[in-house]
């Protein structure tokens, strides 16, 4: 029954997937109610990672209509007045319950508008849907500080970040493909040139052009591989042009001479950090995401786990050749700088 429920749904929104591509695997994720926790089995949700865990599988090329469909429906009905998501939690045998604030509301709400128009249909946004994006698109216009022209984290956090400022970037991109495909035109135009003044803003408030290198936030704070090492490849992974910048597959190889080894090690940083290796893929560098798929296979479902970082995993093991991911030698050559 579930299964012709979704199939009726995945018809009805226009969102069902070519039955070749390979299918993003929630398994241990999802629960039958749709709810996408942030660890293995868990029951603590972060709305923010699970959509984004989304939204990173789909643009690399999984068919994730199954588990999109049945994560709107449960989070659909969750959002508040202002268009924010906090994040829920339960105990065993018992309902999903609010249970803290959102952390970023500004990124969460570009995602999640992101995910609502990647996956509404060619005729536009669903009538179920709508209410969900005004409020989404009022919320997120409300994060805009008018004078730097870059979003705050919420509206009680008025710090602005890169990492967030890029991601609402992205998908206004993602946003304004989508309006053109509904045959939205001059909505679209109004979308890319807000996405392009937003480029212009960011790099104007966190690009510093002496030391060649961004920000991670307007506020100063003591220098750590997050945020500040990996900040700098989220401009990669959302193709910002950047203008004084080198190509972007050359800064991502003067990025990999640098900290490559830290972050394949993780000597300054628990966590994994799937997204680097997903911009590895991106430039080709298969040494690096194969490194990076055998020294985290084994972190895998652990405590530093989490579904961003799974979607990630199947990003960069779906990408890369059979030959690449079990190359013994595929850390050395990192290491040696290949």
């Amino acid at each position: 029954m579930r299964d012709f429920i979704l199939l009726c749904f995945c018809t009805l929104l226009g969102v069902c997937a070519s039955a070749s591509a390979p299918s993003f695997d929630p398994s241990g994720y999802q629960h039958p109610d749709g709810a996408i926790p942030l660890h293995y089995r868990g029951d603590y949700i972060e709305p923010y990672f699970a959509t984004k865990a989304l939204l990173v599988a789909q643009e690399s090329g999984l068919d994730v209509h199954d588990s999109v469909g049945r994560w709107i429906q449960w989070l659909l009905p969750r959002q508040d007045k202002h268009g924010s998501f906090g994040r829920y939690c339960r105990k065993p045998g018992q309902d999903w319950r609010l249970c803290s604030e959102a952390d970023a509301d500004d990124s969460m709400l570009a995602l999640w508008l992101q995910l609502l128009y990647t996956n509404a249909p060619d005729s536009g946004i669903p009538n179920q849907w709508q209410d969900s994006v005004r409020r989404a698109h009022s919320g997120l216009e409300a994060l805009r500080n008018g004078r730097l022209g870059v979003y705050h984290v919420s509206r009680q956090n008025h710090v602005a970040l890169l990492m967030d400022n890029v991601e609402v970037y992205s998908a206004l991109q993602s946003i304004a493909d989508a309006q053109d495909r509904f045959g939205q035109t001059q909505e679209a135009e109004a979308t890319h040139k807000k996405a392009e003044s937003l480029n212009f803003h960011i790099q104007q408030v966190f690009w510093n052009k002496h030391a060649e290198w961004f920000r991670p936030s307007i506020q100063k704070s003591k220098p750590g591989f997050y945020p500040d090492v990996v900040a700098q490849v989220y401009p990669w992974l959302a193709d910002m042009h950047i203008d004084s910048r080198l190509p972007q597959r050359e800064e991502w190889m003067k990025w990999k001479n640098r900290f490559a080894n830290d972050w394949l090690d993780k000597k300054f940083d628990p966590h994994p950090w799937g997204l680097v290796a997903v911009a590895a893929v991106k430039f080709g560098d298969s040494n690096s995401a194969a490194c990076w798929l055998s020294r985290s296979e084994p972190l895998r479902f652990s405590p530093n786990w989490n579904v961003l970082e799974e979607a990630a995993f199947q990003v960069v093991e779906m990408k890369i050749a059979e030959g690449n991911k079990t190359s013994p030698l595929a850390c050395s050559k990192v290491a040696s700088g290949q």
